[in-house]
């Protein structure tokens, strides 16, 4: 059961009074603003908009507004997994993996349920209906060189195909808003302490990965020295329409209540923005050695250095930009895109890097590590450790994103 506040019979009247009393705040009373005499005002002064909204939520008796509402979160999923290991010698293995994986998940809003049941409260986030494949392919040769050296060098390519979708429900057109929508009956909208409607249309993820690595392991007296190297690949397409029809949010900061800010037609804020779309891809390179010596009976050491270069992000349709300060300070306009304002900078700019991802290729990236390990006593019963080291993380995938959809493209 999900709650959620809609206006009352007597707020459509103008009556707040109730509403605003401590019995519907936790024991605080409001004093509604901003139109409002003696939590009452003129529904003449009510946007049409919203009234027209009310159509799409459920009636309430109780006298504060509350409801509860279900979802249907019914999922169907299946996986299919096949291996192939082979020995073609005693020295040499070679393996192949397969790995299907589909889950569905309906529409969660079925027939005589409101919009509402298009929001999860609990996890506040938009619920939709959800279609995806994907495939793990995997393959492996491991070869043994005498007793002391291992090689294994591995294959991998992973697709998924994600498709979401939700169902029609208003954007601003149909509430008799003029505000222009980019997919038809798409509108998000948030009320503060009362619901919110999270339609963001019909949703589009499409990766593909690749990778090759190869570890070599080799013993020499009292040292294991390893070495290995991994090259990565991915494309990733993206498209959404989380705010093609506006992130419409009532605050309640004007009236003092959401649900008043919303009758009163007062948009604390709004997010508006083309269909999200973001089409990439990134290349990946990680270089390793390592050594693990046994400097004594009791004590063995480890210590390794890692080289990962950060080539960025791709951004195949090249809608990427930058900011540079100084330009801004000195009036500094793109020749790229001219009516842009002081200090953003497009590929093709002056100090803008060479390709479309908006950084230089940062080759110093360079990961030491060091560790080391004591038998205090000699018998494994006390141990003393420590360790250090330094490695870089990445962005995800969708760092280039809010650039992608906003002006000018």
């Amino acid at each position: 059961a999900n709650i959620a506040r809609v206006p009352t019979a007597a707020m459509l009247a103008g009556d707040f009074t109730t509403v605003a009393s401590p019995a519907c705040n936790g024991g605080r009373q409001i004093a509604l603003r901003g139109g409002f005499v003696n939590n009452r005002v003129d529904p003449a002064q009510f946007s049409r908009a919203a009234l027209n909204m009310m159509k799409f939520l459920p009636t309430t008796t109780d006298p504060c507004g509350e409801v509860t509402y279900s979802q249907r979160k019914d999922s169907n999923e299946w996986q299919y997994l096949g291996r192939i290991d082979y020995q073609r010698t005693a020295d040499h293995t070679i393996f192949g993996r397969y790995m299907a994986t589909q889950a569905s998940i309906p529409n969660p809003v079925r027939e005589g349920d409101s919009a509402l049941s298009l929001f999860d409260a609990a996890n506040n986030m938009g619920l939709q209906g959800m279609d995806g494949l994907s495939h793990s392919l995997a393959l492996g040769d491991t070869r043994v060189f005498g007793s002391n050296v291992v090689n294994s060098l591995r294959f991998v390519f992973n697709r998924s195909a994600v498709t979401r979708f939700a169902p029609d429900t208003f954007d601003p057109y149909d509430l008799g808003s003029d505000v222009y929508s980019y997919a038809p009956h798409v509108m998000w909208a948030r009320v503060q302490g009362a619901f919110e409607i999270q339609n963001q249309g019909n949703s589009r993820f499409l990766t593909n990965a690749s990778q090759i690595g190869d570890d070599f392991t080799m013993v020499r007296g009292d040292h294991q020295i390893s070495l290995g190297a991994n090259a990565a690949y991915w494309k990733y397409y993206f498209q959404t329409h989380a705010r093609s029809g506006g992130f419409w949010i009532f605050t309640g900061q004007l009236t003092g209540l959401g649900l008043g800010d919303l009758l009163m037609g007062r948009v604390g804020r709004l997010e508006h923005g083309g269909p999200a779309i973001l089409p990439m891809d990134q290349w990946y390179v990680g270089l390793y050695a390592q050594d693990t010596w046994r400097a004594s009976p009791r004590v063995t050491i480890n210590y390794g250095l890692r080289w990962e270069p950060y080539f960025g992000q791709n951004v195949t349709s090249g809608a990427v930009y930058n900011f540079s300060r100084e330009n801004f300070r000195n009036n500094v306009r793109s020749q790229t895109f001219v009516n842009a304002p002081a200090g953003l900078l497009y590929p093709g700019d002056n100090g803008f890097p060479p390709g479309q991802r908006g950084l230089y290729t940062q080759w110093l990236n360079f990961s030491p590590r060091a560790g080391v390990g004591w038998d205090v006593s000699g018998d494994g019963r006390t141990a003393v450790r420590a360790s250090y080291s330094l490695t870089y993380d990445f962005p995800h995938a969708e760092y280039l994103l809010i650039n992608a959809n906003s002006p000018p493209y």
